[in-house]
Protein backbone atom coordinates (compact mmCIF):
# COMPACT_ATOMS: atom_id res chain seq x y z
CA UNK A 1 0.00 0.00 0.00
CA UNK A 2 1.13 3.13 -0.97
CA UNK A 3 1.00 6.08 1.41
CA UNK A 4 2.53 9.13 -0.96
CA UNK A 5 0.40 12.04 -0.88
CA UNK A 6 -1.04 11.40 2.00
CA UNK A 7 1.23 14.16 3.68
CA UNK A 8 1.62 17.87 3.70
CA UNK A 9 5.05 19.71 3.40
CA UNK A 10 6.45 22.21 6.09
CA UNK A 11 9.76 24.08 5.17
CA UNK A 12 11.13 26.14 7.57
CA UNK A 13 13.13 29.38 6.66
CA UNK A 14 12.53 31.64 8.98
CA UNK A 15 15.93 31.95 10.24
CA UNK A 16 18.11 34.75 9.83
CA UNK A 17 21.23 33.36 8.98
CA UNK A 18 23.58 35.07 11.42
CA UNK A 19 26.22 32.66 10.47
CA UNK A 20 26.56 33.94 6.78
CA UNK A 21 27.02 37.87 7.35
CA UNK A 22 27.72 39.87 5.48
CA UNK A 23 26.35 37.65 2.86
CA UNK A 24 23.15 37.13 3.96
CA UNK A 25 22.20 40.24 4.84
CA UNK A 26 21.63 41.01 0.99
CA UNK A 27 21.02 37.29 0.22
CA UNK A 28 18.48 35.07 1.96
CA UNK A 29 20.41 32.43 3.09
CA UNK A 30 17.74 29.81 1.46
CA UNK A 31 18.50 32.04 -1.80
CA UNK A 32 21.91 30.85 -1.88
CA UNK A 33 22.84 29.21 -5.19
CA UNK A 34 24.20 25.50 -5.28
CA UNK A 35 24.72 25.15 -8.84
CA UNK A 36 21.71 26.98 -11.00
CA UNK A 37 19.23 27.05 -8.21
CA UNK A 38 18.30 28.18 -5.28
CA UNK A 39 18.91 25.44 -2.25
CA UNK A 40 14.81 26.03 -1.08
CA UNK A 41 14.07 24.99 -4.86
CA UNK A 42 15.60 21.62 -4.51
CA UNK A 43 13.91 20.98 -0.74
CA UNK A 44 10.43 22.17 -2.82
CA UNK A 45 11.09 20.14 -5.74
CA UNK A 46 12.36 16.98 -3.33
CA UNK A 47 8.39 17.06 -1.36
CA UNK A 48 6.95 17.17 -5.07
CA UNK A 49 8.50 14.35 -6.59
CA UNK A 50 7.67 12.44 -3.09
CA UNK A 51 4.03 12.95 -4.73
CA UNK A 52 3.53 15.70 -1.80
CA UNK A 53 0.99 18.34 -3.27
CA UNK A 54 0.65 21.25 -0.73
CA UNK A 55 3.60 22.85 1.44
CA UNK A 56 4.01 25.19 3.43
CA UNK A 57 6.80 27.82 3.99
CA UNK A 58 7.71 29.08 7.43
CA UNK A 59 8.96 32.56 7.05
CA UNK A 60 10.58 35.42 9.11
CA UNK A 61 11.18 39.11 8.98
CA UNK A 62 13.08 40.05 5.31
CA UNK A 63 12.26 36.73 3.88
CA UNK A 64 10.18 38.17 1.38
CA UNK A 65 13.10 37.08 -1.59
CA UNK A 66 11.92 33.44 -1.07
CA UNK A 67 7.85 34.32 -1.53
CA UNK A 68 8.80 36.72 -5.07
CA UNK A 69 11.02 33.27 -6.38
CA UNK A 70 8.90 30.48 -5.22
CA UNK A 71 5.30 31.51 -5.28
CA UNK A 72 2.43 29.69 -5.48
CA UNK A 73 5.12 26.50 -6.39
CA UNK A 74 2.54 25.88 -9.48
CA UNK A 75 5.76 25.58 -11.75
CA UNK A 76 7.48 23.05 -9.46
CA UNK A 77 3.75 21.43 -9.54
CA UNK A 78 3.24 21.94 -6.18
CA UNK A 79 0.61 23.68 -4.07
CA UNK A 80 3.00 26.61 -1.84
CA UNK A 81 1.34 28.68 1.39
CA UNK A 82 3.46 30.61 3.43
CA UNK A 83 3.44 31.59 7.26
CA UNK A 84 4.82 33.88 9.23
CA UNK A 85 7.18 33.09 12.52
CA UNK A 86 6.53 36.12 14.80
CA UNK A 87 9.72 36.31 16.87
CA UNK A 88 8.24 38.60 19.06
CA UNK A 89 9.83 42.11 20.73
CA UNK A 90 12.55 40.39 22.35
CA UNK A 91 12.91 37.08 20.38
CA UNK A 92 10.80 35.05 23.21
CA UNK A 93 9.25 33.10 20.44
CA UNK A 94 12.80 32.17 18.19
CA UNK A 95 13.41 28.76 17.58
CA UNK A 96 12.64 25.81 15.66
CA UNK A 97 9.80 24.35 17.79
CA UNK A 98 7.97 28.20 17.50
CA UNK A 99 8.40 27.60 13.65
CA UNK A 100 6.77 24.48 13.67
CA UNK A 101 3.93 25.64 15.81
CA UNK A 102 2.71 28.58 13.47
CA UNK A 103 1.63 25.82 10.97
CA UNK A 104 -0.37 24.15 14.26
CA UNK A 105 -4.22 25.92 12.99
CA UNK A 106 -3.77 24.70 9.09
CA UNK A 107 -2.34 21.46 9.47
CA UNK A 108 -4.66 18.10 10.45
CA UNK A 109 -2.73 15.36 8.94
CA UNK A 110 0.65 13.71 9.11
CA UNK A 111 3.76 16.86 8.03
CA UNK A 112 7.24 16.44 6.84
CA UNK A 113 9.63 19.06 7.95
CA UNK A 114 12.55 20.28 6.19
CA UNK A 115 14.64 22.87 7.02
CA UNK A 116 14.81 25.57 4.14
CA UNK A 117 18.76 25.33 4.27
CA UNK A 118 19.66 22.01 3.83
CA UNK A 119 20.92 20.58 0.88
CA UNK A 120 20.70 16.22 -0.29
CA UNK A 121 21.47 15.05 -2.96
CA UNK A 122 20.13 13.08 -4.62
CA UNK A 123 16.69 13.67 -2.68
CA UNK A 124 14.93 10.48 -3.83
CA UNK A 125 14.90 9.01 -0.21
CA UNK A 126 12.24 10.99 0.96
CA UNK A 127 9.68 8.64 -0.32
CA UNK A 128 10.98 5.61 1.30
CA UNK A 129 11.08 7.97 4.44
CA UNK A 130 7.45 8.80 4.63
CA UNK A 131 6.25 4.47 3.57
CA UNK A 132 8.68 3.61 6.76
CA UNK A 133 6.85 6.35 8.98
CA UNK A 134 3.60 4.93 8.16
CA UNK A 135 4.32 1.56 7.84
CA UNK A 136 5.56 1.80 11.64
CA UNK A 137 2.79 3.93 12.50
CA UNK A 138 5.35 6.02 14.13
CA UNK A 139 4.87 9.60 16.10
CA UNK A 140 8.23 11.02 14.59
CA UNK A 141 10.25 9.62 12.13
CA UNK A 142 14.01 11.16 12.07
CA UNK A 143 15.89 11.84 8.91
CA UNK A 144 19.39 10.06 10.33
CA UNK A 145 22.66 10.76 8.63
CA UNK A 146 26.06 9.31 9.00
CA UNK A 147 29.12 10.91 9.67
CA UNK A 148 32.49 10.11 10.45
CA UNK A 149 32.73 13.24 12.59
CA UNK A 150 29.72 15.45 14.84
CA UNK A 151 31.00 18.11 15.59
CA UNK A 152 28.30 21.19 15.74
CA UNK A 153 25.45 18.30 15.36
CA UNK A 154 23.23 16.85 17.87
CA UNK A 155 23.75 12.57 17.57
CA UNK A 156 21.34 10.47 18.27
CA UNK A 157 20.99 6.79 20.58
CA UNK A 158 19.38 4.46 18.08
CA UNK A 159 17.94 0.98 19.75
CA UNK A 160 16.24 -1.88 17.07
CA UNK A 161 15.53 1.28 15.24
CA UNK A 162 13.88 3.56 17.80
CA UNK A 163 15.50 6.62 18.77
CA UNK A 164 15.87 6.35 22.59
CA UNK A 165 17.62 9.97 23.14
CA UNK A 166 18.96 13.11 21.59
CA UNK A 167 22.22 14.18 22.38
CA UNK A 168 23.12 18.00 22.02
CA UNK A 169 26.68 19.03 23.51
CA UNK A 170 27.18 15.79 24.79
CA UNK A 171 30.67 14.43 26.56
CA UNK A 172 33.11 12.60 24.27
CA UNK A 173 32.25 9.65 26.29
CA UNK A 174 28.28 9.61 25.89
CA UNK A 175 28.70 10.25 21.79
CA UNK A 176 31.46 7.38 21.58
CA UNK A 177 28.21 5.19 22.80
CA UNK A 178 25.75 6.24 20.25
CA UNK A 179 28.33 4.94 17.18
CA UNK A 180 26.68 2.33 14.60
CA UNK A 181 29.75 0.66 13.00
CA UNK A 182 32.13 3.59 14.00
CA UNK A 183 30.22 6.43 12.43
CA UNK A 184 28.08 8.96 14.04
CA UNK A 185 24.29 8.74 13.81
CA UNK A 186 23.57 13.09 13.42
CA UNK A 187 20.24 14.57 13.81
CA UNK A 188 19.96 15.85 9.74
CA UNK A 189 16.46 16.43 9.24
CA UNK A 190 13.95 15.67 7.25
CA UNK A 191 11.79 15.05 9.89
CA UNK A 192 7.88 13.73 10.14
CA UNK A 193 5.29 14.25 12.61
CA UNK A 194 1.99 13.49 13.85
CA UNK A 195 0.50 16.40 14.73
CA UNK A 196 0.48 14.70 18.56
CA UNK A 197 3.65 16.91 18.20
CA UNK A 198 1.71 20.56 18.66
CA UNK A 199 0.57 19.65 22.47
CA UNK A 200 3.96 19.11 23.12
CA UNK A 201 6.17 21.84 21.54
CA UNK A 202 3.65 23.44 24.44
CA UNK A 203 5.18 21.88 26.84
CA UNK A 204 8.85 22.79 25.36
CA UNK A 205 10.57 25.37 27.38
CA UNK A 206 13.41 27.35 26.15
CA UNK A 207 16.82 26.77 25.89
CA UNK A 208 19.66 28.67 27.63
CA UNK A 209 19.78 30.69 24.56
CA UNK A 210 16.32 31.54 24.90
CA UNK A 211 15.32 29.37 21.64
CA UNK A 212 12.71 26.46 21.15
CA UNK A 213 14.25 23.70 19.54
CA UNK A 214 12.21 20.69 18.30
CA UNK A 215 14.87 18.41 19.74
CA UNK A 216 13.76 19.41 23.44
CA UNK A 217 10.22 18.67 22.00
CA UNK A 218 11.10 15.69 20.56
CA UNK A 219 13.05 14.63 23.98
CA UNK A 220 10.16 14.95 25.43
CA UNK A 221 7.61 12.65 23.34
CA UNK A 222 10.44 10.25 23.87
CA UNK A 223 10.05 9.86 27.69
CA UNK A 224 6.47 10.05 27.56
CA UNK A 225 6.71 6.91 25.50
CA UNK A 226 5.98 8.05 22.05
CA UNK A 227 7.26 6.16 18.91
CA UNK A 228 10.42 7.73 17.66
CA UNK A 229 11.93 6.06 15.13
CA UNK A 230 15.61 6.64 12.59
CA UNK A 231 15.50 6.60 9.01
CA UNK A 232 18.93 6.09 8.23
CA UNK A 233 19.78 7.87 5.03
CA UNK A 234 21.55 6.01 2.55
CA UNK A 235 25.23 6.34 2.24
CA UNK A 236 25.40 7.34 -1.37
CA UNK A 237 23.41 10.98 -0.31
CA UNK A 238 25.32 13.99 0.05
CA UNK A 239 24.51 16.36 3.01
CA UNK A 240 25.51 19.95 3.68
CA UNK A 241 23.57 22.44 6.09
CA UNK A 242 23.87 25.40 3.91
CA UNK A 243 23.79 27.87 6.71
CA UNK A 244 27.42 27.89 6.66
CA UNK A 245 29.18 29.48 3.90
CA UNK A 246 32.00 26.90 3.67
CA UNK A 247 29.06 24.19 3.50
CA UNK A 248 27.55 26.48 0.47
CA UNK A 249 31.13 26.12 -1.50
CA UNK A 250 31.08 21.59 -0.60
CA UNK A 251 28.40 21.27 -1.64
CA UNK A 252 28.70 23.80 -4.68
CA UNK A 253 31.95 21.79 -5.20
CA UNK A 254 30.25 18.64 -4.81
CA UNK A 255 27.40 19.57 -7.31
CA UNK A 256 29.93 20.91 -9.99
CA UNK A 257 31.81 17.06 -10.08
CA UNK A 258 28.50 15.01 -10.46
CA UNK A 259 27.76 17.62 -13.36
CA UNK A 260 31.03 17.40 -14.86
CA UNK A 261 31.03 13.70 -14.65
CA UNK A 262 27.73 13.22 -16.29
CA UNK A 263 28.78 15.61 -19.37
CA UNK A 264 31.71 12.76 -20.06
CA UNK A 265 28.96 10.21 -19.98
Amino acid sequence: MSFIGKMLGLILAAGKGTRMRPYSNAINKEMSLIGDSPVIEYNVKALADAGIKKAFIVLGEGKWQILEYLRNGSRFNISLSYLYQDMGEKGENKGTAKAIQTAEEWINEDFIVIYGDSFFHPYSFLKEEIELHFSKKADVTMGIYMMKEHKDYGVVKIVDGEITDILEKATSEEVENVKINNMFPVNSGPIIFTTKVFEYIKATKASPSGEYWITDTIRIMIRDGRKVIAYIIPKDVFWRDIGRMEHRIEAEAYLLRKTTALSFI
